[in-house]
């Protein structure tokens, strides 16, 4: 399969650029009405027979240049979503459904102006923090759920963790069942008594209006009494699972059901947040209907490859915070 992509790849880059050089040639032969010598800004000319051989010579050119960029990239461990992300700077490029997509860039979309160049990491952790003029811009988070288990809070606040997103519900993607998570509320209490700014979020597999309102309401009753520093999100996930109920939704549909938890928690006074990654950002989801939301985006890269607006970016799904036993993932919030 990765054999027959290179191949795919390399054929297609080099079917452009020969297509560009040998324009930027016959566009001389073009301009004379295709005579047969053609006369340059030098004085030198080319006769047809020439021109020719130049196109073949530039063809040839072009195809060599454009393969051994290809191979000093894959060679230097870069994998080949990352090669054609580099060719393909007007599309989003997508490797999902056992095929690589190129999603057009919406241009009435806001984007972001993160840059890669403020973007620092500890030599001794790895965790990554933004920087702009020196300072330090970005806040460190991790989120969580039962998984984690027990947490020592007050270990994790030492270690620098400033904010928590904490699992509240989770519904089941084969049985639909929705499930409250036995930690949420311990969790929001230790986080919050050492002094970490809560959110929580909602894994949502929903498939119609009453079980997304169902979702929101389930949340909304277990926030009674406490009070949130961030937002409540909507966590909309594609499971890799080919029997989830939520595969059949269409992107209308989808979109309707998250503006629907939105607005039914915002109504609640509380903030709203939508959490994707970028499948479920480039093609499962309409963008330009949750502009008014605020943005949590999912991707393990070090770059800024989504274009779009966000305000937190999870990072890392491997990293390691004092206090907690096993991974966890790690949160840049950013502006």
């Amino acid at each position: 399969m990765k054999k027959f992509i290179r191949y795919f790849l390399i054929s297609i880059v080099s079917v452009v650029l020969t297509l560009i050089v040998v324009a930027g040639i016959y566009v001389v032969v073009d301009t004379k009405n295709k005579i047969e010598e053609v006369q340059v800004e030098d004085g030198q000319t080319y006769s047809s027979e020439e021109v020719e051989k130049l196109v073949d010579e530039a063809k040839e050119e072009g195809r060599v240049s454009v393969l051994q960029s290809i191979r000093e990239s894959l060679e230097n461990g870069n994998t080949i979503i990352s090669v054609l992300k580099s060719f393909y700077p007007d599309y989003i490029v997508v490797a999902a459904n056992a095929k690589y997509n190129f999603v057009p860039i919406n241009e009435s979309l806001s984007k972001n102006d993160f840059n890669i160049d403020n973007l620092i990491v500890d030599s001794e952790n790895g965790r990554y923090s933004y920087v702009e003029d020196g300072s330090t811009v970005s806040k460190f988070g991790i989120d969580v759920s039962s998984h984690q288990g027990d947490i020592d809070w007050e270990a994790v606040k030492a270690d620098g963790v400033e904010f928590a997103f904490i699992r509240a519900v989770y519904r089941g993607y084969g049985t639909g069942k929705l499930v409250v998570d036995e930690k949420c509320i311990e969790n929001i209490e230790g986080a919050q008594a050492a002094g970490i700014d809560v959110g929580v979020y909602v894994f949502s597999q929903a498939i119609n209006q009453a079980e997304v309102l169902e979702e929101a309401g389930t949340v909304l009753d277990m926030l009674d009494g406490y009070e949130l520093q961030l937002p409540i999100v909507f966590d909309v996930e594609k499971v890799s699972d080919s029997e989830a109920r939520t595969h059949a939704l269409t992107v209308e549909e989808r979109t309707n059901l998250t503006i629907a938890f939105l607005n039914a928690v915002e109504s609640a006074g509380f903030e709203p947040m939508v959490y994707h990654n970028t499948e479920m950002g480039a093609m499962l989801l309409d963008l330009t209907k949750l502009t008014e939301y605020k943005k949590w985006f999912a991707g393990y890269n070090k770059e800024f490859y989504w274009p779009y607006e966000y305000n937190i970016w999870q990072y890392s799904e491997s990293g390691r915070v004092n206090g907690i036993k096993g991974n966890v993932d790690l949160d840049l919030w950013l502006q």
